[in-house]
């Protein structure tokens, strides 16, 4: 689920939906990324970046040198984010091999089709299915995940081979894609992003350590800032700063949805967004919020956000400068604001 919810301080409108989350062509050859963007070096064969699956951490760093940073996540892998002019990628890694490749950046080579491309192009290449089967193992064991029509149209699936699944994500009001990640099989049932029948057993994710759940939790803002401040560049837009009194905000109120089992932009405890922000001695002109919960991880909550109107006019709306963002276990909140 995600609310959006959009306060001016001089006419003050609350509004607030709820949306739940049950969500080549003949030029392509001309518009295909170029390799040598990538600085790949041709003895591991990483053409596009879904050949990363399997490969080790020293692979990863003797090509791509040391991450910007390394974020745990809650499935036990950690996340490796390589950020420039070149590229935005994020390699998640387990037990010394990569399981999952994120990126959003138009110069990452992806198979057969690229960032930018119309859902018809892509659909046209892998033919979309509502229903798809993961490799059980025999008879004992068998996975099915079932998408809803509003994920095919948002974040289809596909098996691309050698073990290797990949999730397109497309901005359905621009209709193109906007983000793709590949990942294994075992990562993919960690995360179950879809509606799943299976005859056996799922895997399990280990249970976190408090502190193990800060680090994943300040991982997660972070990387909600950059797909934020990317989604507002491929738009014109100037990047939001980040502000540390508003991020104490999002986080309080994210975990307090989450402590007391509620959905709203108006708490309980601690009222409206205008009154959270004002007992913090926040001055503002503009501010908004949006919300989201249970979604497997900030990729997928900032990717909702931007196919629900309402969030998607926060996300772009030219007149805010700052953010804060707080990220509780699986609530995720962002405050914009303009300020006095």
């Amino acid at each position: 689920m995600d609310h959006h919810f959009l306060i001016n301080e001089e006419n003050y409108d609350k509004k607030a939906s709820d949306v739940e989350q049950n969500q080549v062509n003949n030029e392509y050859e001309e518009n295909k990324p170029k390799k040598e963007e990538t600085m790949i070096e041709e003895d591991l064969h990483i053409e596009e970046i879904h050949q990363w699956i399997g490969k080790s951490t020293s692979d990863v760093t003797k090509i791509l040198g040391k991450p910007e940073r390394t974020d745990l996540t809650q499935f036990g892998y950690e996340w490796m984010i390589y950020r420039d002019s070149t590229k935005n990628l994020q390699i998640g890694v387990n037990d010394g091999n990569v399981v999952t490749v994120y990126s959003n950046h138009h110069a990452m080579p992806l198979l057969h089709v690229s960032i930018g491309m119309s859902y018809e192009e892509v659909d046209a290449f892998y033919e979309f299915n509502n229903k798809v089967s993961l490799n059980g193992n025999g008879a004992l064991r068998t996975y099915d995940f079932e998408l809803s029509e509003e994920e095919i149209h948002m974040r289809p699936l596909v098996y691309i081979g050698d073990g290797v699944w990949a999730q397109f994500y497309f901005d359905i009001y621009d209709n193109v894609l906007s983000g793709i990640r590949y990942t294994d099989q075992e990562t993919l049932l960690l995360h179950r992003p879809y509606s799943i029948v299976y005859r056996g057993s799922l895997p399990e994710v280990e249970e976190l350590s408090n502190e193990d759940w800060k680090q994943v939790q300040d991982a997660q803002a972070r990387q909600i800032f950059d797909l934020t401040n990317d989604i507002r560049k491929k738009h014109g837009l100037t990047p939001l700063e980040w502000d540390d009194a508003t991020s104490n905000v999002a986080l309080g109120h994210s975990k307090d949805m989450h402590q007391h089992g509620y959905f709203s932009h108006t708490s309980p405890n601690y009222g409206e967004l205008t009154d959270r922000l004002e007992s913090e001695s926040i001055a503002f002109r503009l501010a908004a919020e949006n919300i989201a919960a249970k979604y497997v991880d900030a990729i997928e909550a900032v990717e909702g956000w931007l196919n629900s109107e309402g969030h998607r006019i926060n996300l772009l709306h030219e007149d805010f400068t700052h953010i804060g963002i707080g990220v509780y276990r699986d609530y995720y909140t962002q405050n914009f604001l303009t300020p006095r």
